[in-house]
């Protein structure tokens, strides 16, 4: 079977040009369709509820990940010539990683893509083959390898963690710099809500400009500033409704409690400073929009990164990305004295770890947002 046609039957499109399979009622777009399981005798309608329901097995960023993966099989065959037709045989997987780390991937990358033509090959109902041969697997053993010799030699540039420092030189280079004043505050407000809820990146931002899937991306109306008290004191705090975390496939959302500090890194002064000035597009688009309506991506956010703090660093040997705000937290509340498990909580590393961070006093939490947020730049 050509790759070219399972990479365009894995997704149908349907009227309104978004995967099929339920991508919009139910919230995922995965590879499997009711044609995966054709071979079936059981009624179409079966088939098609059996087909959603594996489609939710995997997160849709996993899917995304997978999807890639076939696209790249798909553009090797045509850069190599040689035909990837399915199921795929060891002389084709061979070609295919060559032609990867021709490409400078690195071994976890070309892992994942392993993954994703494994899974597409389930998803299409093709005979799955043994793509893991010995000399494959010996393959990719020996790049990790050469990935950790050249991590230890620097070879590679290695990503930063963001730090007060680093956040203090970020502030200053937004400010200074030439952009407008409402996007000035939209990412100065993306990256202290970021560093101080340790959020993964796309958990607060859009993944495309053009288009968004409302069950996944944060709106606008998933942010609430509220007011409550903590013993004596009133507290202002911005509630943050994550759509299903990694860690928790089942889908179910959670509220994590991001509170004012009053410092130079308080991100909910930092969010009302942007949302005063902004343009209001609605309850339902995007939370993180600019006045030109479009949202602000981790991709762009990147780009403003290296824009900003490329003249104090050498993107070659290190560089911050937007998951640098998430990996600096971890070494920074170690070293203000909190506890492995609080760590692990405050991240929510662990699906465990949220139910450990939900059940710590608020007195606690605050205590953290607050020595968090008051740290002299």
């Amino acid at each position: 079977m050509a790759l070219f046609e399972i990479i365009n039957g894995s997704f149908p499109q349907n009227k309104s040009g978004n995967p099929a399979l339920g991508a919009t009622k139910y919230g995922s777009a995965g590879m499997y369709s009711e044609e995966s399981l054709k071979n079936l005798a059981i009624a179409e309608s079966w088939r098609k509820s059996l087909a959603i329901t594996a489609n939710h097995g995997l997160a849709k960023s996993t899917w995304s990940s997978y999807t890639t993966a076939a696209k790249m099989l798909l553009k090797c065959g045509e850069e190599t010539g040689v035909r990837m037709s399915f199921p795929l045989a060891e002389q084709q997987v061979l070609v295919f990683i060559a032609w990867l780390i021709d490409r400078g991937l690195s071994a976890s990358t070309m892992e994942t893509y392993m993954a994703g033509i494994r899974q597409t090959h389930l998803a299409n109902g093709v005979c799955l083959p043994i793509l893991r041969t010995p000399l494959v697997k010996q393959i990719l053993e020996g790049k990790k390898h050469l990935d950790a010799i050249e991590r230890r030699l620097q070879l590679k540039p290695i990503r930063l963690p963001v730090v007060p420092a680093v956040m203090a030189l970020l502030k200053n280079e937004i400010k200074i710099s030439t952009l407008d004043r409402e996007l000035k505050l939209l990412i100065w407000s993306v990256a202290t809500l970021a560093f101080s809820g340790a959020f993964r990146i796309h958990k607060l931002l859009s993944r495309t400009e053009g288009t968004f899937d409302p069950l996944y991306t944060l709106l606008a109306r998933d942010l609430t500033l509220r007011s409550l008290h903590v013993q004596k004191d009133k507290i202002e705090i911005l509630q943050v409704r994550l759509k299903s975390e990694k860690t928790d496939r089942v889908g179910a959302d959670t509220i994590v409690d991001v509170y004012r500090s009053d410092g130079p890194l308080c991100p909910v002064r930092a969010y009302k400073k942007w949302v005063n000035l902004r343009k209001d597009w609605g309850s339902t688009m995007p939370a993180f929009m600019d006045n030109h309506g479009k949202p602000l991506t981790g991709k762009k956010l990147n780009f403003h990164l290296k824009q900003f703090l490329g003249k104090h660093l050498d993107y070659k040997r290190g560089s911050i990305t937007s998951h640098s705000f998430r990996a600096g937290l971890t070494s920074l509340v170690a070293k203000l004295g909190f506890t492995e498990l609080e760590i692990q909580a405050l991240g929510r590393w662990s699906s465990e770890a949220y139910s450990a961070y939900i059940k710590l006093p608020r007195t606690r939490r605050l205590e953290m947002a607050r020595r968090i947020g008051n740290l002299g730049l």
